[in-house]
């Protein structure tokens, strides 16, 4: 008996937190279409392509000590900013993959 109640607990808290994350998320997005999610892509790419090219510039100009202290501070930052736009990308994709977004057709024009 206790099994069925567990069960039933965990399926009661899950849509409870399904309807609190619907309920929250969607109203601070409002009209999410693929129009609105490609500057999110792009931003993602652009992000990592100063990354990568931060790292070929440092290996371009390394002295033989290997990179600066200054050179490496900025492929962090780089890898910082690339590494946080990839994870609210992805928190992104989870919150629309579980339905707490409501989607819409974009605008034909």
């Amino acid at each position: 008996m206790a099994i069925g109640s567990n069960k039933r607990l965990l399926l009661e808290l899950d849509k409870h937190r399904s309807d609190v994350n619907r309920k929250t998320i969607n109203s601070c997005i409002e009209d999410l279409n693929l129009e609105k999610l490609k500057p999110i892509v792009e931003m993602v790419a652009k992000s990592r392509a100063a990354y990568l090219c931060e790292l070929m510039k440092v290996s371009a100009n390394q002295a033989d000590t290997g990179p600066s202290a200054e050179q490496i501070e900025q492929l962090r930052t780089r890898r910082l900013e690339f590494a946080e736009l990839v994870d609210a990308t992805n928190a992104l994709e989870v919150v629309i993959d579980r339905g707490y977004l409501d989607i819409i057709e974009a605008e034909s024009h």
